[in-house]
């Protein structure tokens, strides 16, 4: 039973499709070595061409460019390591789930029911098929986009792209929005699961020592997603850095954008976590209700047994066998908090989200005025 219970509960989010069976059939299913095809592919192959047909200030240019190591070179690489740190933090979570068990009686076969959903919908074929589409109309605007401004020098041959460029934007740049559009796809995954296990009746009850009813372990998956931040926001901070070289940029508002990025990291991840908040607000809502109406019982039958009969008397006074102090309840009521994402569970995916920014920010900003930067980011 045990045994059976950890296949029922195990989505393995990043495994399944059409893309893991390629990879499979490629030999490229262990991670490492896919890892170091997808550099080779991306970023390895674009400067190979530079070399090889002679422009060699061309392939100067490209190891001098941020964007091209953010997006082909780290990218590629932490997108795909992540798959594997993503999948324990997820599974280990829903284990949690079924182990403890949080699930009434009632409900088992629909919270085993939103898993193998999870399941199917993560091999499915279509999403990752759309994933592709999008990736390759990306891959287009950014070709009508160089054409339209001004582009990297290494990507151009004359008024054309080069060889080097033409791979850029066809491959590696496909690539990268492919990898990132399936994770992101694979996280509206996890949060349709999680909003399927909220809607099931769950054993859950305010006086719990993690302060979010038994739920608390929810708000640690953002941690398996470390690699993934990371290599995201080294591209959002190499758009960054172009953006500070053609234009001054102030200390001022150079830290706006920063939070505006962390705001935009902790959304992502907040996001799958807004049903199962609104479960805890509703419990939250009712305990307090509930301890009111206890409360005010027990206090007027304290009152009557010391005075012999209420300051205020009711003529129906509600009579019960026994009453309790309901205190302990109420005070852990108003303790329990419904945000699973906070500033302690957040910092291990918020700390590698703003690390590229202040990577970028020290190139063009004095030292001294980087750490005040961060600890007031990071409301240290």
């Amino acid at each position: 039973m045990p045994d059976q219970l950890d296949d029922d509960s195990r989505i393995r989010i990043t495994h399944g499709g059409p893309f893991h069976e390629l990879m499979s059939a490629l030999r490229l299913r262990k991670r490492g070595r896919r890892a170091f095809a997808f550099v080779c592919l991306a970023w390895a192959i674009p400067l190979l061409l530079a070399c090889t047909a002679g422009d060699f200030q061309g392939a100067g240019q490209f190891l001098h460019d941020w964007g091209a190591y953010a997006k082909f070179l780290i990218a590629p690489a932490l997108l795909t390591l992540s798959e594997r740190p993503i999948t324990f933090a997820v599974d280990e979570c829903v284990s949690i789930f079924f182990r403890v068990p949080l699930y009434a009686s009632q409900s088992k076969e629909d919270a085993l029911r939103a898993i193998a959903t999870a399941r199917e919908r993560t091999s499915a074929w279509v999403p990752e098929l759309t994933c592709l589409a999008l990736a390759a109309m990306a891959s287009i605007l950014s070709a009508a986009g160089m054409a339209e401004t001004a582009s990297p020098a290494w990507a151009l041959s004359g008024s054309s792209l080069s060889t080097a460029g033409i791979w850029a934007v066809a491959v590696s740049n496909t690539l990268y929005w492919f990898l990132l559009a399936r994770l992101i796809w694979k996280h509206m995954v996890w949060a349709g699961c999680l909003s399927e296990l909220a809607a099931c009746h769950l054993r859950l009850v305010v006086t719990h020592p993690d302060g979010h009813a038994g739920l608390g372990f929810l708000g640690l998956y953002p941690a398996g997603y470390v690699l993934f931040t990371f290599a995201v926001s080294s591209v959002a901070a190499a758009g960054v850095g172009h953006v500070i070289q053609n234009q001054a940029v102030t200390p001022g508002l150079f830290t706006i954008v920063c939070a505006i990025w962390l705001v935009i990291v902790a959304g992502y991840f907040a996001l799958p976590l807004v049903s199962i908040a609104s479960r805890l607000a509703d419990l939250k809502r009712r305990t307090l209700l509930l301890s009111m109406a206890k409360a005010t019982d027990f206090e007027r039958w304290n009152e009557r047994a010391i005075f012999g009969d209420n300051i205020l008397d009711d003529e129906a006074e509600p009579e019960a066998s026994e009453y309790h102090d309901v205190r302990p309840v109420w005070s852990a009521a108003l303790k329990t908090s419904v945000l699973l994402l906070n500033r302690s569970n957040a910092l291990p995916v918020l700390v590698p989200a703003l690390l590229p920014m202040l990577a970028v920010g020290a190139f063009f900003l004095p030292y001294a005025q980087l750490w005040p930067m961060v600890k007031r980011l990071l409301l240290l």
